[in-house]
């Protein structure tokens, strides 16, 4: 904040309406830096949303990538990065809904760990550009996850791998089989997932 006062000249109070609303829209999020003693220090950095609204070549860049280890015949060695880069999504997210669920327990609220835990998974798919949607299905008690958007466009222009992942990336955090049942390259408005309640753990049991 301090910073800001020294490029900008504007009053704190009129910065802090301003980043306020950024805050509000998404664009910009507020983190606390410890320097030593004393109060931490107030800073704002980007969102992902807010990225997005400066000019880049790294989604051209990340293509032409692709394109040359395919070229150069590096597919086993492309498929080995993005199953990294699936799997430590997938552990980063069981290791949120799981701190999730204990603190529930600790805090003793009435939400049951489950709720917590989906919650957890939604801010990181929310995070990470997805703009998800997650609900159960009366009918069945299945939990139904939606990803409205993709952000992984221009790399599924260049390769199908993130879509078979994303599948796997369920199948790891709930423990089971996942159904993906709309997919947005065919035509669907979202890629949506189906879990079924039988053998997940922290989901509701079938009614």
């Amino acid at each position: 904040m301090e910073q800001l006062v020294e490029r900008t000249g504007l009053a704190r109070t009129t910065l802090r309406e301003h980043m306020a609303l950024l805050e509000r829209d998404g664009l910009v999020r507020r983190e606390h830096l410890r320097r030593g003693p004393g109060r931490p220090a107030l800073q704002y950095r980007l969102t992902r949303k807010g990225d997005e609204r400066f000019p880049s070549e790294e989604r051209e860049l990340l293509g032409d990538l692709i394109r040359y280890l395919q070229d150069e015949g590096k597919e086993q060695l492309l498929q080995a990065f993005f199953e990294s880069f699936w799997n430590k999504r997938a552990s980063r997210a069981c290791e949120m809904m799981a701190a999730a669920a204990d603190a529930n327990d600790t805090d003793g609220e009435q939400a049951g760990p489950q709720s917590h835990g989906l919650k957890a998974l939604a801010d990181l798919l929310e995070a990470e550009g997805f703009m998800p949607e997650i609900h159960h299905d009366e009918a069945s008690g299945a939990v139904i996850i939606r990803e409205c958007n993709c952000p992984f466009k221009s790399v599924i222009r260049e390769t199908s791998l993130p879509c078979r992942l994303e599948t796997k990336f369920y199948e790891k955090i709930f423990g089971q089989s996942v159904t993906r049942i709309a997919f947005i390259p065919d035509g669907d408005d979202a890629c949506s997932y189906r879990i079924k309640p039988a053998n997940a753990p922290g989901l509701p049991a079938e009614r």
